[in-house]
């Protein structure tokens, strides 16, 4: 387990957040352990990875 010196803020979309706060608090996980564990998941499931990324890409257009 790191420090809170090993954290960094990033910025995300309200909506965003509150569906993953809205996950954490219903599994009654911390945030940041929630986010930890879903980066693990896409690292080991290249399928998902590639999803995961096509989806990034559409919003990506729909913002520009």
């Amino acid at each position: 387990m790191g420090s809170k010196d090993d954290r960094k803020k990033v910025s995300i979309n309200k909506e965003t957040y509150d569906k993953l706060k809205n996950y954490s608090r219903y599994n009654a996980l911390k945030l940041r352990l929630v986010i930890d564990a879903m980066i693990d998941a896409v690292a080991q499931d290249e399928e998902l990875s590639k999803r995961i990324i096509e989806s990034a890409v559409l919003k990506e257009a729909d913002d520009n």
